[in-house]
């Protein structure tokens, strides 16, 4: 039987969980095929895919390259068009997630966000549409939770490999949106993210503030950038001070004056109308399509 989509798990030293999220996977309504593209873990992630599932397409790189650079790989080797790359801790709990979410994409979809629950952490449903009769637009995606139209994904040429890790969503979300494509909020049932509570990680922090300033300097036009380079540092700066990682904050804006210094050739900004709209939809967080359609004729 021809399968509906593809899922991609992108994996690092999670073997346990990682089989629990291919067991749900195997379990969809509607068939799918499933890679594993493993970061060059050493936990015994290989040994485990041999003996558990000797069938699932596995490749394991020699080096850290990072989940930009894997979910690249994985979107690439997928034989459908449909793609959901997501992470070794994310379980489809629901065997109709992968069905509901086909349903969503339509010639102007490029990624479905699709909900999640952290289930380590609350009952909360995140990224998901207010209500089912429309379509509601978002600035970005989790990771963790989405689904992606491979064509158009890779029309942009997918995610940047330099943000590595952390705020890469929202740099495709708005070349996405520079290309007339639109992350669209979901309505399936749940994905449950395994993701500890009260996560601190000083990777998060360094990345985390490296790619505010990659991002801006990557995608915002000119009128914009100097301003909200300078806003998006001294917000660094406070929330290092409130949270007591200030080393953290600077070692990551370190790292990322280094890069905008070292690449300069990265920059390709966004039209205004472009960064405006991807502004207005952080702000308001779930916009129905309707109120901005005009952009997309």
């Amino acid at each position: 039987m021809q399968p509906a989509a593809t899922i991609v798990f992108t994996t690092y030293n999670r073997r346990n969980t990682l089989s629990q999220a291919i067991h749900a996977a195997q379990k969809q309504s509607v068939p799918v095929d499933i890679i594993v593209m493993d970061d060059a873990s050493n936990d015994g992630t290989s040994d485990m895919m041999s003996v558990e599932f000797p069938d699932i397409e596995y490749h394991r790189s020699s080096t850290n390259q990072g989940p930009c650079y894997q979910r690249n790989q994985g979107i690439k080797l997928a034989k459908t068009n449909i793609v959901f790359p997501l992470d070794d801790d994310s379980i489809l709990q629901s065997r109709n997630t992968v069905a509901q979410t086909l349903a969503e994409f339509d010639e102007q979809t490029a990624v479905v966000a699709i909900p999640f629950i952290n289930i380590l952490q609350n009952q909360k449903i995140n990224t998901q549409a207010p209500e089912r009769n429309n379509i509601y637009l978002t600035h970005a995606f989790v990771a963790a939770s989405h689904a992606v139209d491979k064509e158009k994904f890779l029309s942009i040429g997918g995610y940047r490999d330099f943000f590595f890790y952390m705020g890469e969503e929202g740099d495709v979300s708005i070349r996405l949106l520079q290309n007339k494509f639109f992350v669209r909020l979901g309505t399936a049932d749940p994905i449950y993210h395994f993701q500890p509570p009260n996560r601190i990680s000083l990777k998060a922090d360094v990345f985390g503030r490296q790619n505010d300033l990659l991002f801006l300097y990557c995608n915002a036009p000119a009128k914009y950038l100097i301003p909200y380079l300078l806003g998006t540092f001294i917000k660094g700066i406070f929330y290092g001070l409130k949270v007591t990682r200030l080393d953290n904050m600077l070692q990551g804006f370190y790292q990322g004056w280094q890069l905008i210094l070292n690449h300069q050739q990265i920059r390709f900004p966004v039209d205004i109308d472009c960064f405006l709209l991807y502004r207005q939809l952080k702000k308001e967080t779930a916009l129905p399509f309707s109120q901005v359609k005009f952009y997309f004729q």
